[in-house]
């Protein structure tokens, strides 16, 4: 085990206050003083260096976007059938994704039918816990009476049992689709389903899509045996046909015609009997029963769709036919008004009569709890949604519609959950159905009242300016920064993910939870909650680089919020982490200051109900992961009004919780016990361990910045400088990082290869080495890299690329394996896919930063992780100290380097050039610097622009 002690400063500022720019930002002055130099000149190098060309320097915006606009339009998501796979689910949907930092908008429908699921990001269930839920949707679809239509639509269905919300009517509904699942039973067999179709029909094929249809996986399911029944009375059943050893998804059957109005299916064997809960807790679950007149083999040939997802403007494009004419649709959400808007134009020669509805639930395990109603008010159509009620919250949402430029609209109707209304699109004409969003939070009035008045209010004019604001607002998002990679692999990645975390998070809105904003089911994994011990973090990884640290602000307002019942809870919860250890040490159960936070939150503070997974798994790391992201936002924008308001009162929080915890010993040294993973108990974790030195770095500079807190200042710095190194081991003849310096338990391994890469997070979100980091820690932490080789380990994705780039590992490795998971783990709508996890991968955005340019011990380097023959350039990426870095690399030569000062301080360059070079300021003149130790050292003032060019 290696023990010395190496830590690293945090929040060093310049003296001077941050020149407000258009976003909250600052400066951070870098933390090592570097002895000057002699000044230089113009230009400096090598003696005898050959002259040669300088580079131009970075684009201008307008160049930028002729460069960037072209790329964006060419990464799309792109689907050609009409299963939308993916859409209802309990983690993140597969089909094409809006947001707009608030309101969440999911696509879906089935053949014909066009949906948009709605959520938003405060609308959370509070009872009996908080968790996310959807609000409803929107659905176009056609009027026109198919050739050989599904007569069990809208059918009376009745069943002999049913489990909750799970009804019979949901098998008979016209709303299956993928994630979609239908009527389930009670346990137990036989079952039955019936159908009372109103009047007699003629019934010569059935359709029962079965469980694993729409939920892939679930094949066990299925069911097995059945028969097909039918009545004149609904009371006395004759067997048409009979189904027995049935494994298929579809059972699609063919029978000799007959007449009748009442059908069922009698269920002997609701599942295959190949699981153990399939055979111990046998349910019937059909997704959709399906009846037709024509015989099999009659249903038309699908007709030509596209749908695309464009993250250049946040937009959704749909070429789909209804009622036999082709139409081309365009959806999009307003980027600053909760206003989501779909235009439809007819490209066919006739008029169509289209659908639009509006509705309240969830397309997945809809809870009965929640309340789902609707109505009109003139011609607008809305829907309205509650959540449980109980002791905790009641939040409510609305959805109001109304349709602008048909012709022949009828009045609006509405029926239990739904409202709908009819109207013609002219051959060749375009009609908008415009829908406003409003409500969430806790406790709200009704808000359908105010949705209709919103929604009143919008005309051709003003849908026109939100149009024109919308693509502005994302032109704006996508010119913050920009990377060219020579990379199509790695582009298709880096895009989509910023897109996702742009259209999930905004300033001043709810911080989005594990899967984004977009909720289409009841029963999220986990609640869909904020899980602190790194998921909850990760997508904000990449945001500090990428120049967008504001997408940030709204996880540090959730953590904040929750500050008073963590308070309590260090007070008196804490024996929970380890009854037998905190006993030991804390008699009464707690300690007397600090925060101490459970796994899992959502984001409204203290409220009752508001802590999703209130466990701890012997982990006192959650408000270490928190406070990574203060530190983050601080270093990345010295912004000295978060750091005295926010930042700071947090970062004392989670130190005089640490003064407490940590151990001395006789010699005055320190350590720390927790668990680096779930369960686990270790000495000297090594996440808790980097993060700690994090946290009191920061505290110990923000308290001198502010000039507050000496006598705490003193405290810190003594821990800080008694804390042991990162604990390490052998594998293989090869010192390791480990997980912790020992660990007690069933499972002891200090090392687990292949699985998370938690011992690696002292590098990333820690910061506590990087790439000009001492040159025998780096190969330690490359080894370990090597060892782990936990790439496609699905929590490690936003981390071991990340850590990885930190160091220094050989690039084209490091390309190869991200090039890897994302060609086999790339969803439709290009987002990275995992069983448990969702908007997180957007944290791997950090990876291809860091392999472009690092900030580290207070020196900006180049092309750090990149390969050395490989072109690549950046655009506008936001290193430490507010340095906010473009620069280019052609033919193994860095072309130039332009850096924007958001509030002066030194800029410290590691020299990329063995020839000579020239610092000037944006004007071309000449501005002075020394190279102390190989580094261009250039004094700043704020706002104004520096270039680094070889000559």
């Amino acid at each position: 085990m290696g023990h010395e002690r190496t830590t690293r400063s945090h929040f060093r500022g310049t003296g001077r206050i941050p020149r407000r720019t258009g976003r909250r930002s600052g400066l951070l002055a870098l933390a090592l003083a570097i002895p000057l130099a002699v000044p230089g000149s113009a230009v400096a190098g090598p003696a005898g260096a050959a002259p040669g060309r300088a580079a131009a320097g970075a684009p201008s915006p307008a160049e930028q976007w002729n460069i960037l606009r072209p790329k964006l339009e060419g990464i799309k998501g792109t689907w050609t059938n009409q299963s939308y796979t993916g859409s209802v689910s309990r983690t993140m949907p597969d089909t094409a994704l809006l947001g707009n930092g608030d309101v969440g908008v999911t696509s879906g429908g089935s053949t014909g039918v066009k949906s948009f699921y709605v959520s938003k990001g405060d609308f959370w269930a509070g009872n009996p816990t908080a968790r996310t839920a959807p609000i409803g949707g929107v659905t176009l679809q056609s009027t026109t009476a198919q050739d050989n239509p599904d007569l069990a639509l809208g059918a009376t269905a009745t069943a002999g049992s049913t489990a909750g919300s799970f009804t019979a009517s949901r098998a008979v509904n016209g709303q299956w689709g993928s994630g979609y699942e239908g009527w389930v039973s009670a346990i137990g067999k036989p079952q039955w389903i019936a159908l009372d179709l109103g009047s007699v029909k003629t019934i010569a094929r059935f359709v029962v899509r079965n469980d694993n249809a729409a939920r892939p996986g679930n094949e066990a399911f299925n069911t097995k045996n059945l028969t097909f029944q039918t009545s004149a009375d609904g009371t006395t059943w004759n067997t048409v046909d009979t189904v027995t050893n049935n494994t298929a998804d579809v059972i699609d059957r063919t029978v000799t015609a007959v007449q009748t109005r009442y059908v069922r299916l009698h269920i002997t064997e609701p599942t295959q009997n190949t699981t153990p809960d399939s055979t111990n807790n046998p349910r019937a679950r059909i997704g959709q029963i399906e009846l037709y007149a024509g015989a099999g083999g009659t249903t038309p040939p699908a007709q030509p769709f596209r749908e695309e997802q464009h993250i250049v403007d946040g937009s959704i494009t749909t070429s789909v036919s209804m009622g036999n004419t082709p139409l081309s649709m365009r959806t999009w959400l307003a980027a600053e008004k909760n206003v989501l808007v779909t235009s439809v134009t007819s490209t066919g020669s006739q008029p169509v009569r289209l659908q639009a509805s509006v509705f309240a639930g969830a397309m997945g395990s809809p809870n009965s709890q929640y309340s789902n109603s609707s109505g009109v008010d003139g011609q607008v159509m809305w829907a309205e949604r509650a959540t449980p009620s109980g002791p905790n919250w009641v939040s409510r949402a609305a959805l109001a519609s109304t349709v602008l430029g048909a012709t022949a609209v009828q009045p609006p109707t509405s029926s239990g959950a739904t409202a709908k209304t009819v109207f013609t699109v002219p051959a060749g004409g375009t009609v908008t159905l415009v829908t406003a969003v409003t409500g969430g939070g806790r406790n709200p009035a009704a808000p359908h009242g105010d949705a209709v008045a919103r929604v009143r209010a919008e005309n051709t004019g003003s849908i026109g300016t939100l149009d024109t604001q919308r693509v502005a607002w994302w032109k704006n998002f996508w010119m913050r920064s920009a990377v060219s990679l020579n990379d199509a692999a790695l582009e298709r990645y880096y895009y989509p993910a910023q897109y996702f975390i742009g259209a999930s998070s905004r300033a001043g809105r709810t911080v989005p939870g594990i899967f984004g904003i977009w909720t289409t089911t009841d029963d999220p994994m986990w609640d869909g909650d904020l899980h602190l011990n790194y998921n909850a973090q990760a997508p904000f990884y990449g945001v500090y680089s990428s120049n967008r640290p504001d997408l940030a602000l709204p996880f540090h307002e959730a953590i904040l919020a929750y500050v008073p019942e963590a308070q309590r809870r260090a007070g008196q919860d804490l024996r929970r982490v380890h009854p037998e250890y905190v006993t030991s040490r804390f008699p009464n159960g707690g300690v007397p200051s600090g925060v101490l936070f459970p796994v899992g939150i959502s984001p409204f503070g203290s409220a009752s109900g508001s802590t999703t997974d209130d466990q701890y798994h012997q982990q006192v790391s959650n408000s270490l992961f928190s406070a990574t992201q203060f530190v983050a936002y601080y270093e990345y924008t010295q912004d000295e009004n978060f750091l005295r308001t926010k930042g700071y009162p947090f970062l004392t929080q989670v130190a005089r919780f640490f003064e407490h915890w940590v151990e001395r010993d006789a010699a005055g040294a320190y350590s720390l016990w927790g668990g680096p993973h779930e369960g686990t108990w270790g000495k000297n974790s090594s996440p808790d361990l980097g993060m700690l030195k994090q946290v009191l770095a920061a505290a110990v500079s923000g308290s001198q910045k502010l000039n507050v807190d000496a006598d705490r200042r003193a405290v810190w710095q003594n821990i800080l400088g008694n804390l042991p190194a990162q604990p390490t081991t052998t594998l293989n003849g090869r010192t390791v990082y480990s997980l912790a310096s020992g660990i007690q338990g069933t499972d002891t391994r200090l090392i687990r290869p292949g699985d998370n890469t938690i011992n690696l997070e002292f590098i990333q979100p820690a910061d506590q080495l990087g790439v000009n980091s001492d040159a025998g820690r780096l190969q330690v932490a490359r080894d370990t890299v090597t060892a782990m080789n936990s790439w496609g380990q699905e929590n490690s994705f936003p981390k071991i690329f990340n850590q990885a780039a930190r160091v220094g590992y050989p690039a084209d490795q490091l390309i190869d394996a991200f090039r890897s998971v994302i060609s086999t783990r790339t969803a439709p709508n290009l987002r990275i896919t995992d069983p448990h996890h969702g908007i997180e991968k957007s944290g791997a955005t950090e990876a291809i930063n860091s392999m472009l340019v690092q900030s580290d011990a207070s020196v900006i380097s180049l092309f750090p992780a990149w390969p050395a023959a490989k072109d690549a350039s950046f655009y506008q990426l936001r290193q430490k100290g507010a340095f906010v870095v473009s620069s280019s690399k052609a033919a193994g030569t860095v072309q130039y380097v332009d850096v924007r000062s958001e509030a002066g301080g030194t800029l410290r360059l590691k020299n990329p050039w063995s020839t000579a070079f020239t610092v000037t300021d944006a004007a071309g003149n000449a501005v002075p610097y020394t190279t102390p130790g190989g580094v261009i050292t250039v004094p700043t003032t704020a706002g104004r622009t520096y270039r680094v060019t070889p000559v």
